[in-house]
Parts: C-alpha cells; sequence; structure tokens
C-alpha cells in the first residue's frame, strides 16, 4: 500500500465521519406547521380526559342527591375547558404567522442526525443540539418530534428522511438516554380527542344540569 492510497483513505475515512447519518429538509408550509403542532393538543387531551371524568362522576352525584348548583359547576369547568381549546388553537395560527412575517416567507428546515449530536438549519441559522437534550418522543402524520425543554422541538420530516422513518425511531431511541418512555407518542388525532371530551363534557354537565333541576322541581311539588 503506498502513501497515497493510505492518504484517500484516511480523507475518506475524516468525510464519512463528517457526514451525518441522517438528514431530513423539508419547506415547512402551512399544512406541515399544523401537522406538527399536533402536539400542542397532547398536554390539553389529558386534561379534557382529566376533567370529562370529574364531571361526569360531579354530575352523577348531583343527580343522585338532586343539587342543581353543583351541577351547573360542571358547566362552568366545560367553559373553561372550551376557552383553554380556543386559545389553543389560536396560539397555533399566530405562531404560524409569526414564524412568516420573521423568516418573510415560509422556512426551509434541515437537520442533521450525527452520532454524537443533532444540527439544525433554520434558514440562515444554525444551532447543534445533543442528544441527552431530548427527554420526550412524539410523532404525528408527517413527523418525527423530539422534545427538549421547554417546549422546543426537533422536526424530523418523514418523507424527506434519506431512511426509512422506523429506522431512524431506532435509532433515536438508542442515542436519546434520558429518554425514559422508549416509545413514540402518537399525536395525530389529538386534537380531535380533545374536541370530542370538550363536547362530551358539555353534554353531560347540561344534561346533568336539566335533571337536577328537573327533579328539584318534582321534589318541591
Amino acid at each position: 500500500m503506498n502513501e497515497n492510497n493510505v492518504g484517500g483513505n484516511i480523507e475518506n475515512e475524516k468525510k464519512e465521519a463528517e457526514s451525518p447519518v441522517y438528514s431530513s429538509r423539508f419547506l415547512m408550509n402551512r399544512d406541515l406547521f399544523y401537522d406538527f403542532n399536533s402536539v400542542s393538543y397532547n398536554k390539553v387531551k389529558k386534561i379534557f380526559i382529566a376533567f370529562f371524568c370529574f364531571i361526569a362522576v360531579e354530575t352523577a352525584a348531583c343527580i343522585a342527591n338532586g343539587n342543581q348548583d353543583n351541577a351547573i359547576f360542571g358547566i362552568v369547568i366545560s367553559l373553561v375547558l372550551l376557552a383553554t381549546y380556543l386559545w389553543v388553537k389560536k396560539a397555533v395560527k399566530i405562531n404560524y404567522e409569526r414564524m412568516v412575517i420573521s423568516a418573510g416567507k415560509e422556512s426551509i428546515t434541515q437537520y442533521e442526525l450525527f452520532e454524537d449530536k443533532i444540527v439544525a438549519h433554520v434558514d440562515e441559522l444554525k444551532r447543534e443540539y445533543s442528544y441527552y437534550q431530548i427527554t420526550k418522543f412524539f410523532e404525528t402524520d408527517n413527523f418525527i418530534l423530539l422534545h427538549m425543554q421547554p417546549d422546543l422541538f426537533i422536526t424530523l420530516e418523514k418523507s424527506s428522511l434519506n431512511a426509512d422513518a422506523e429506522e431512524v425511531k431506532s435509532f433515536l431511541m438508542n442515542k436519546c438516554l434520558l429518554v425514559k418512555k422508549k416509545k413514540f407518542i402518537n399525536c395525530s388525532k389529538d386534537k380531535i380527542r380533545a374536541l370530542v371530551f370538550l363536547i362530551a363534557s358539555f353534554v353531560v354537565s347540561v344534561a346533568g344540569t336539566a335533571f337536577a333541576i328537573i327533579l328539584n322541581i318534582k321534589n318541591n311539588f
């Protein structure tokens, strides 16, 4: 083996070491932005489920006791849940408009996954992240989402990956050692699920209140 071959091999090894294992490059348009923000409804969905259970139990107790005052409390909670849902929906819209106004256009986003780091390119900005910064895994129809504190996400667009999405997810599960739950939480339908439990809360609380009022009227005659 001559010196030229040795030098060529070393140069090739350096290039391979500097090349990302996986990468994703895409235009963050409106549809993709809204799909990514499905993750915003994950916590909202959990809160709505918890309050729906509380309203259902409280309403059943109010009907049993004929207590319409406490039954109305369920309607108040439902109105608060509605305000929360509308606030999150508006926040997503504002964030998209802010992103477009800030960049002057929809942004080109690129992420490169190396063996020891993640490099992000958003328009002219470049940032580096450690796999130890990742705390949770999420996914949507279009994205693999890596959560970092406080509420920051690395967004890997599935169709633009240079490999199969499942292969990339397996790679990330091995690299992100601080993630306790080694599972990608699918939040694609969380907006719809949150809305379903919101409507159910209203239906149960209104029906319970009406029933408690009717029982109270009957008991007074």
